[in-house]
């Protein structure tokens, strides 16, 4: 991808992948330099809206272990608007090419990934989750200020295939696809050595869509999804409780359906990222995002498409990072140079290779508490927690491996057995579980997961909205 374009660059985005997970765990791309709170307060939502709780905004799947659960989870094929696929057929073919190309290989290594032949066909990619974001690549207003806000819906999703017996396999493989929302103009009002070209927020398109996931809700509390009123009010972050009731689960799912129906197109489908394995192998995870270009800035691209994304934290240069298993040294390849310890700014070597020297980054990340000796445990409990704060790391400054990490890291070095605002029965059981929001390896199997970071992000996501969309504010 050329970095030389200072439009393209505006349209770099994380992807926990999610990133997410965000997802998720990390986000990107910009919108407006205003703080959100002055960003969102010059339009009154015309009606009150009670405040929305965790689940209402990340929408988790259940893990199918049952062929009868496949009719309570969503296909992305299945997903149109406009009478189209969200997801195109040469943007799916897209997505395959560039997760089977070497720009996967990381650097120093053989390593690239390779996806399982069944995932090279996209029937067999499905929903693992649902995020809505007010505003990547983050809320607080030092962020906002450097890279503005935009509001997107990411989809986590995994493929599944069938075991001999007929039952669903979920893969342990992951893609992130992020819908934007933005108006046609760019933002004018750039300030002096301002890093990117901004687009600027569509809000009139977000309070839809929460005024939407609201609606969604309030149906099911009040009993009109299926069986039973259930609640997701003040519940813990997991699989989202209509999904977990049998009574309400196809209900909601066809609910979530229409809802993403009538908010996401493929028109609006800025970025990807994939998190895969070599071939046949189950180890190293190797993360890579994607970006999509306008034509004329990549000369391989000329009528515009899907690129790599070069890592803001790796040296400019390089795509992809790994991590490696535990019985391999070292664990985390490249090791990222991050900037979470500094003030934020725009500057990131994803811009430009130049955009940010490493001498001038100051900011920790978990390739060293995967070290043979780790940190002493305060230093560990510093480096952790830097990491799971939105508010100082993000896609632009922290590698994506340490943001889907984190959690595992704390549970294992701080015996850490129970996190507030997750449900504990979807924190990471095993140490290779790298899913931040989604479907990943347990100890029973593949388990629905939430970390840390994605609660936290989840966490200010509905903050925001509560305080600055709804009229009903307190």
């Amino acid at each position: 991808m050329s970095t030389s374009v200072s439009r393209a660059s505006s349209r770099l985005k994380l992807v926990a992948l999610g990133f997410v997970v965000f997802t998720v765990g990390c986000h990107t791309k910009s919108a407006t330099n205003t703080p959100p709170s002055q960003t969102t307060s010059a339009t009154t939502p015309a009606q009150s809206i009670a405040p929305l709780s965790a689940n209402d905004v990340s929408w988790l799947f259940p893990a199918p272990t049952t062929a009868a659960d496949l009719a309570n989870l969503i296909a992305v094929k299945d997903i149109t608007a406009s009478g189209g696929p969200v997801w195109t057929d040469t943007v799916f073919q897209r997505f395959v090419a560039i997760a089977d190309s070497s720009v996967t290989q990381v650097a120093g290594t053989s390593s690239q990934i390779s996806l399982p032949q069944e995932a090279r066909a996209i029937d067999a990619w499905f929903v693992a989750g649902v995020r809505i974001d007010a505003g990547a690549p983050g809320l607080s207003k030092e962020i906002a200020a450097q890279y503005g806000q935009l509001p997107e819906i990411r989809l986590i999703i995994q493929p599944i295939v069938k075991n001999p017996d007929g039952s669903p396999k979920p893969l342990d493989v992951a893609g992130h696809l992020i819908f934007d929302f933005t108006t046609p103009k760019d933002d004018p009002s750039l300030q002096p050595g301002a890093c990117l070209q901004r687009p600027v927020a569509d809000m009139a398109a977000f309070r839809s869509i929460v005024a939407d996931a609201a609606a969604l809700r309030t149906k099911l509390a009040n009993g009109q999804l299926g069986g039973n009123a259930v609640s997701t009010n003040g519940a813990p972050l997991g699989v989202h409780p209509g999904l977990a009731d049998p009574t309400t689960a196809n209900a909601v799912r066809n609910a979530m359906l229409a809802f993403l129906e009538s908010h996401i197109s493929a028109q609006r489908l800025d970025s990807m990222a994939i998190a895969g394995l070599p071939a046949g192998a189950t180890s190293p995870w190797i993360f890579l995002s994607m970006t999509n270009l306008p034509p004329g800035v990549d000369p391989g691209l000329p009528n515009g498409g899907f690129d790599p994304v070069h890592g803001p934290t790796l040296d400019g240069a390089q795509f992809a990072q790994m991590l490696n298993p535990a019985s391999a040294t070292p664990r985390v390849v490249p090791e990222p140079a991050t900037n979470n310890l500094n003030p934020i700014t725009c500057r990131n070597a994803a811009a430009s290779p130049t955009g940010l020297p490493v001498t001038q980054r100051k900011g920790v990340s978990t390739s060293t508490v995967f070290a043979a000796t780790a940190p002493p445990a305060d230093q560990t409990k510093q480096i952790l927690d830097t990491i799971a704060d939105p508010q100082k790391s993000f896609f632009f400054n922290t590698d994506c491996i340490s943001c889907h990490t984190e959690t595992q890291r704390t549970m294992t070095l701080l015996h850490v057995t129970d996190i507030p605002g997750i449900n504990q029965a979807v924190l990471p059981s095993t140490q290779y579980d790298v899913r931040n929001f989604g479907w990943g390896a347990g100890k029973a199997g593949i388990q629905s997961t939430v970390t840390r970071r994605a609660a936290n992000e989840t966490a200010s996501v509905v903050t925001f909205i509560n305080s600055n969309l709804l009229s009903n504010q307190h």
